[in-house]
């Protein structure tokens, strides 16, 4: 027996399953520009102080940036990647993540 939301099967929030992976995409995006904004403030900071505290926020970000750049990458090229369903946990998982890094722009400008 088969159980399931007839035609939204695999959609969440109302929206096709290609449609959130389209907004995720774009989420994605924003996330690799506000980390490439927070490499460039770590990177200022590490200049000046030379702490290993400072190093180690710019080598998480890097980190962070190539992590965020690979995904969208898969989620731009690689259908295979784009499985039913896979809309809404990824794009929770952008959103949660592009807050995450506005919180740390807010508190590193502070």
């Amino acid at each position: 027996m088969q159980v399931g939301h007839g035609n939204q099967a695999g959609a969440g929030m109302g929206l096709a399953n290609s449609q959130l992976l389209s907004i995720d995409i774009l989420v994605g995006i924003g996330n690799i520009c506000l980390l490439l904004i927070l490499i460039v403030m770590y990177l200022q900071s590490y200049r000046e102080f030379k702490s290993k505290f400072t190093f180690g926020l710019l080598a998480f970000a890097l980190l962070l940036l190539l992590q965020n750049v690979l995904f969208t990458g898969f989620l731009l090229y690689y259908q295979g990647f784009r499985g039913p369903g896979m809309g809404t946990p990824i794009f929770f998982l952008n959103i949660i993540e592009f807050f995450a890094f506005l919180v740390l722009i807010w508190v590193t400008r502070v």
